[in-house]
């Protein structure tokens, strides 16, 4: 009895639920919602946004390629102006060594005449001493001869 009573509701279930007032209408699908030339051009529009997004992108590289070039020109001016700066700072160290060295050379070639004119006139002094020695002694020998 059991499994009748089962079977009597699961009908009574099955026919109840399928008898609605409501009736659901079925789609048409034979006609699709967005129309074949509508799908294209909006295709059509989607590319050339992408193509109009892509050539902004290449624009955008090609300007960061050009800045680095720029940058790196400039680097390589700055670059060789140091190592300009550094070679007239050389050159002018070179240029102030030789200046010193030729004073230096001058200061030497002074001090030496320098010298050389003290032992003249240390010469000159002695010869004078020596000849005012040998008048002296003339003297004396004159004066011991007069004496005689």
């Amino acid at each position: 009895m059991k499994q009748k009573l089962t079977f009597i509701i699961v009908l009574m279930l099955i026919i109840f639920g399928c008898s609605s007032e409501k009736e659901t209408p079925e789609k048409d699908i034979s006609e699709p919602v967005v129309s074949v030339e509508e799908a294209a051009a909006e295709e059509a529009r989607l590319a050339e946004e992408a193509a109009a997004k892509a050539a902004e992108e290449t624009l955008l590289a090609e300007e960061a390629v050009a800045k680095a070039a720029e940058e790196a020109r400039l680097a390589e001016e700055t670059r060789l102006a140091k190592k300009a700066a550094a070679a007239a700072e050389a050159r002018l160290a070179e240029e102030v060594r030789l200046a010193e060295e030729a004073r230096l050379a001058e200061e030497v070639r002074l001090v030496e005449e320098a010298a050389v004119e003290v032992a003249v006139e240390e010469a000159a002094v002695e010869e004078v001493a020596v000849a005012e020695a040998a008048v002296e002694e003339a003297e004396v020998e004159a004066a011991a001869a007069a004496e005689q």
